[in-house]
């Protein structure tokens, strides 16, 4: 009891330095240093003013540079931004309390986030020096924490997708009860109410639910009936509470229930003749291939560097040993990976050797198989999305549309760091144990330094100096690259 004691403080106390730091740079963070703030803050604003959900051609909310809006798009998080403002609005009228109360929403998204992936952990992992770091993996990386401190689509997918895999695996246990599915149907409906980069936890789901199910039938268990009742139960709750979106948009826009069409045919239309979809300069339109594009540029370091974490002007953000650091942890976690597949195929051929059906049995799970095979999906996809969106429209290498995959990344990081911790463990015999303990809660802590590093050595010098943080700055092209223009 008293170990279990120490645990939960411990949780606590990471709780609230997490949450406080991401409360703190809402705080500080001027208006629109998150990409896209202001495009964001203007579907609020309309919300606010005219008591109604903006179209996407609305010309108060028009980026006459870019020539779209963000209201084609899911707008769920901008909903509740607009009622969390309304509310402050009773007490103030200060624009940035006002723009901080927004916020709000990223941040406790955040802290759903936090909870869920705490959950995870235990679920996922049974050594506790694991579970502490694929929660530190996860809520302390320096993007995820600037994604929950300004307003933006993302940190509520992200929280979405940390809720879908908890309710996934809770079903693989207690038979997907009612309860359960009620919940998986309303975490997928706040994913596709979010952000269509997170639109793979939509398979992932259909695999891991499948999947459970392929498994009893396979035991010989009458499960068809249960099977159809309820997924088409978890259907039903996502077209109830996410579907009116996509009818509304099929009205709307000619029967376009995406709107990404109409999206790029209003940016041909107001779009300034550079930012034109006809006239960008993306990879296709030079004839740059997309092996070029990943492979012969910096294209994969600049992603890599801002999934960890690229804050405030992009020259105060770089910090070697922070890229290294966190490079060597993705590294040592696909290494693994990669180890204990092929541990796992050598099992497999082993068994085939003997004929041993038990062993057979246990090499050959389905339902393992369906739930690995829905988690790299949703690592892969949005990293397609990603690829695809700077090779054919845009090119834009950032990290954080990759983002959605930040859970089952994290989780496949962590077990191929286990798997080198269990072999070197085995390898120096009695002392290895404890020294890989003590060397994987080092990592956890190095992991919170970073993030208390960022706070105080980037995020505060970069703007404990602006007097009004709702106006938006524009950078020279040297403050933010270091180069002149």
């Amino acid at each position: 009891m008293k170990r279990f004691s120490k645990d939960i403080y411990a949780e606590m106390f990471l709780f609230v330095f997490v949450f406080g730091t991401w409360l703190f740079w809402a705080f500080i963070l001027p208006l629109n240093e998150g990409p896209d703030e202001n495009m964001r803050l203007q579907i609020v604003q309309f919300i606010l003013k005219y008591g109604k959900l903006p179209t996407g051609d609305q010309k108060e909310i028009m980026d006459y540079t870019w020539g779209f809006t963000y209201a084609f798009r899911p707008i769920l998080p901008q909903m509740l931004e607009a009622l969390f403002i309304r509310t402050a609005m009773i007490f103030t009228r200060d624009a940035f309390a006002l723009l901080f109360a927004g916020r709000l929403v990223s941040v406790l998204s955040g802290a759903v986030f936090f909870w869920y992936v705490r959950a995870l952990g235990d679920m996922l992992f049974e050594k506790k020096s694991l579970r502490w770091m694929f929660l530190l993996l996860n809520v302390c990386l320096p993007q995820s924490g600037f994604l929950f401190a300004y307003l933006n689509c993302d940190s509520m997918a992200l929280a979405a997708s940390a809720m879908i895999l908890y309710y996934l695996l809770k079903g693989m246990r207690d038979a997907f009860s009612v309860r359960t599915c009620a919940w998986l149907g309303v975490s997928l409906s706040i994913c596709v109410l979010s952000y269509y980069n997170a639109y793979g936890f939509l398979l992932t789901a259909f695999l891991i639910f499948s999947g459970f199910f392929l498994k009893r039938a396979g035991k010989g268990e009458p499960c068809r009936g249960e099977f159809w009742r309820k997924g088409l139960f978890i259907c039903g709750i996502v077209l109830v509470l996410s579907g009116w979106w996509f009818v509304r948009n099929y009205i709307l826009y000619d029967g376009d229930f995406l709107g990404l069409r109409t999206q790029e045919e209003c940016a041909e239309q107001y779009a300034l003749d550079m930012f034109k979809p006809s006239g960008r300069r993306n990879c296709i339109n030079m004839g740059i291939s997309m092996t070029d594009m990943l492979f012969r540029s910096n294209w994969v370091l600049l992603v890599f560097k801002s999934f960890v974490g690229v804050l405030a002007p992009l020259t105060e953000a770089h910090r070697a040993w922070i890229f290294a650091g966190y490079g060597l942890l993705f590294l040592a976690g696909g290494t693994g990976i990669l180890g204990e597949c092929a541990q796992a195929l050598g099992r497999r051929y082993a068994a085939k050797n003997r004929e041993s059906a038990e062993e057979k049995r246990k090499t050959a799970d389905v339902s393992q198989v369906m739930f690995h095979a829905g988690l790299v999906m949703a690592v892969l996809l949005p990293n397609v999305m990603n690829i695809w969106y700077s090779y054919s429209n845009d090119y834009q290498p950032q990290g954080r549309y990759s983002m959605p995959m930040l859970v089952p990344f994290m989780y496949y990081v962590t077990r191929g760091i286990g798997f080198w911790g269990r072999r070197l463990a085995s390898g120096w015999r009695s002392r290895g144990a404890r020294a890989v303990k003590i060397s994987g809660y080092a990592v956890c802590l190095w992991m919170a330094v970073v993030l208390g590093y960022c706070t105080v050595r980037i995020m505060w010098p970069a703007y404990r100096n602006v007097e009004d943080k709702t106006e938006v700055r524009v950078y020279t092209m040297e403050e933010l690259f270091g180069v002149e223009e």
